[in-house]
């Protein structure tokens, strides 16, 4: 999990890095934007990298709940945890 939470901050910086250029897009000359033509390219990559660094939180979190309830579970099957710190754990 602490892999694909580093993977994960890595897909965000990304993300930011493609917001940040497409905003600075708008400073360049236009007539330099026209010549290399890469606002279509620059609004694909945004679109993107932005629905993969939300998906891949979204795993991240699905995962990361269910693994530890499971765990949760598990350790009250064998006596481990008791009743009332399993409540509390899984409803906060």
């Amino acid at each position: 999990m602490e892999k694909f939470l580093f993977l994960n901050v890595i897909v965000s910086s990304l993300n930011i890095f493609v917001i940040v250029y497409a905003y600075s897009l708008n400073f360049f000359p236009k007539k330099w934007r026209k010549k290399v033509n890469q606002d279509t390219i620059v609004v694909m990559a945004l679109i993107f990298c932005t629905m993969l660094t939300m998906f891949s939180w979204i795993v991240y979190f699905y995962l990361k709940t269910h693994l530890c309830l499971d765990l949760l579970v598990l350790q009250l099957q064998k006596g481990k945890v008791d009743q009332l710190e399993f409540y509390l754990l899984r409803n906060y």
